[in-house]
């Protein structure tokens, strides 16, 4: 079952807002929900530790994939209950968000377990 959550983004000149994994997804799909115009994106992707900065242009669905033979796009925190055990694990980071204009905005973040096709 797919989980869908909002999250609020900065404006082009504040800090990016990590959207992390909340499950075991295999897909994820992030677009701007249309509270306010359409202002277009900027995105860091971990593939090269968050270095490089990509436009997406307002109302563009950003589509992420697992990759491999598992198809994991990322996984939630595991063990929050003792961040210092020698289990924990942090929630991985699928991208790095923030507007492309002065004007902050918000995304709909849609996780889904299966491929989503």
């Amino acid at each position: 079952m797919p989980v869908t959550r909002l999250v609020a983004l900065n404006n082009n000149a504040g800090a990016y807002t990590a959207i992390a994994a909340t499950l075991a997804a295999r897909r994820v799909e992030i677009v701007e929900d249309g509270s306010v115009a359409g202002q277009g994106l900027e995105v860091q992707y971990p593939g090269d530790s968050f270095s490089v900065t990509n436009t997406v242009a307002a109302d563009s669905v950003i589509t992420l994939i697992g990759p491999g033979h598992d198809g994991l796009a990322g996984l939630p925190e595991q063990n929050a209950g003792d961040p210092g055990g020698f289990n924990h694990r942090a929630a991985d980071i699928y991208c790095q968000l923030r507007s492309a204009t002065a004007t902050g905005t918000t995304v709909r973040v849609v996780e889904t377990e299966g491929d989503g096709q």
